[in-house]
């Protein structure tokens, strides 16, 4: 139960933080634009993009460490879990210092590679700066958070996320009512990314050992080792999953039929699913520190129960946020964008039921990664790669974004044809048949039949108001859901016995 508390405490806070920064987003890239210019803020796009690509340097350290540390945790190593996190900051803050090094090059040559105008060169230069001396303390962060969320203090670490997009926020409320600059602005913001470094370093506290046997920098070569060598098993994985997602785009503009506007269509439709792929990371985020715990326990009774249970409640929270969004489509296009794009309803419905296909299965996958078996998982990845790439390129004259929605669709089963067939049976000893038509099956069957009942409704009675055939959708379909999970679905006893170690706590 305890196991089951931290993966629901951290998992509402941290979609309460995702949600919250999504919407804060929403609300002030507009103000921004229109304040700034669409010329100068696209400086800040640009300088974002740069920064989330180098991201890529982590080399899957990040789910190694946080595996690793787990399972010290679980067999009280705490010794090797404090060479292994010193070892971590003179990793990362190498990486932080190529990074600075980095931005520091390009303030200086980026201006011509980026078309940046004569009037913006300073303003560009100030921002690479500023990224330059944040980096190294951004790339530091990461030790302290892999080291709390091994602790289970996923709660915890996303309460200081959801207060750094608070503080995001109202900097670009302060900007705009103040009038600062673009320089003074991008420098707020960029402090306020790191303002849960102090308060995240507070919290270690938990480990009832002095910081410096877990912050203060020294080299261990040998320790260091075992996490790399099954980091870069994840790194790899990860080349694959990036390659799969954003190659599609690139692909779809260069043979669709439509040219380079097609593009508009596929990102009208990402920028809604991304949404719901942020809870999936959440999911995985808090999965992965209580399974690998289990894992190294050998309690498999406590392991089916988190996967089993796991796959359960997590498959209704996702059925629930897809299907509210499928039975609205059209009017939630309408609202977003007009009439013009409400033909796409029909492909991002697909797209969201492939979404709502895979993330169902994030409570296996973190097992899996909990297990340390990658290469196999390194393999299946390559593969499904490989193979939905061409159903893009073949498919994208006749569907043209559609193609895309087809080939992503075709990746994902691919993937979970992986694991059904190998990984749950053959690695995790557990029932593929008791996952997917027991714990997944039933609450997606109860999703297409709400749907169909907001299909229903919407042909007897034709509402024109797009905003309030919205809400009038939302209300059956949630109302025909909730409904029928409480009388069938839903045990009671086990999230009242959760809701109670919370309140306790």
């Amino acid at each position: 139960m305890s196991t089951l508390k931290n993966i629901f405490t951290g998992s509402v806070w941290g979609i309460i933080a995702k949600v919250f920064d999504a919407i804060a987003k929403f609300v002030t890239i507009p103000m921004l634009v229109g304040f700034y210019g669409k010329q100068d803020y696209g400086l800040i796009a640009l300088t974002f993009s740069l920064n989330a690509y180098l991201r890529l340097m982590d080399l899957g350290m990040n789910v190694g460490s946080i595996r690793f540390f787990s399972i010290w945790l679980s067999n009280n190593e705490i010794e090797k879990i404090g060479k292994v996190s010193r070892s971590s900051i003179v990793f990362y803050g190498i990486i932080g210092l190529i990074n600075a090094l980095i931005f520091i090059v390009m303030a200086d040559y980026g201006v011509e590679m980026f078309n940046v105008e004569r009037d913006q060169i300073l303003l560009y230069q100030n921002m690479m700066y500023v990224l330059a001396i944040s980096t190294v303390l951004n790339w530091l962060s990461n030790v302290v958070t892999q080291l709390l969320s091994a602790h289970n203090e996923l709660g915890w670490v996303n309460k200081v996320t959801f207060l750094s997009s608070l503080f995001n926020f109202l900097t670009a409320f302060i900007a705009i009512k103040v009038g600062l600059s673009m320089n003074t602005y991008f420098f707020m913001y960029t402090l306020s990314t790191l303002i849960g470094l102090p308060l995240n370093i507070y919290r270690l506290r938990v480990y009832n050992i002095p910081l410096s046997q877990l912050l203060f920098p020294k080299w261990d070569g040998k320790a260091f080792k075992e996490i790399l060598g099954y980091s870069m098993a994840i790194f790899l994985m990860g080349i694959f999953q990036v390659t799969a997602n954003n190659l599609r785009p690139l692909l779809l503009g260069k043979f669709s039929s439509k040219g380079i506007e097609v593009l508009t269509e596929y990102r009208v439709m990402q920028t809604i699913v991304m949404l719901i792929l942020a809870f999936g990371g959440v999911f995985m985020q808090v999965l992965l520190p209580s399974t690998s715990k289990v894992y190294a326990e050998k309690d498999q009774v406590k392991l089916e129960k988190i996967i089993y249970d796991g796959t359960k409640y997590i498959s209704i929270f996702f059925s629930f946020v897809v299907f509210v969004i499928i039975s609205s489509s059209q009017p939630l296009l309408k609202i977003y964008m007009g009439d013009a794009y409400t033909y796409l309803s029909l492909w991002l419905t697909v797209w969201l039921i492939t979404v709502l296909i895979s993330m169902h299965n994030a409570p296996v996958a973190s097992l899996v990664l909990s297990t340390g078996k990658t290469k196999f998982l390194v393999y299946s990845s390559g593969i499904s790669c490989i193979l939905s790439l061409p159903i893009t390129i073949i498919l994208a004259k006749e569907l043209n974004v559609g193609s895309a929605v087809i080939g992503y669709l075709f990746y994902v089963v691919l993937q979970l044809l992986f694991y059904y067939i190998y990984y749950i049976p053959k690695i995790l000893n557990l029932k593929s048949l008791k996952i997917f038509f027991s714990c997944f099956g039933p609450t997606a069957l109860i999703g297409f039949l709400s749907w169909g009942c907001v299909i229903g409704m919407n042909e007897i009675y034709v509402i024109p108001n797009a905003l309030l055939n919205m809400l009038v959708n939302t209300i059956l379909f949630s109302s025909v859901f909730l409904i029928i999970h409480v009388c069938f679905i839903i045990k009671f006893k086990d999230l009242t016995g959760i809701l109670y170690k919370i309140r306790r706590k």
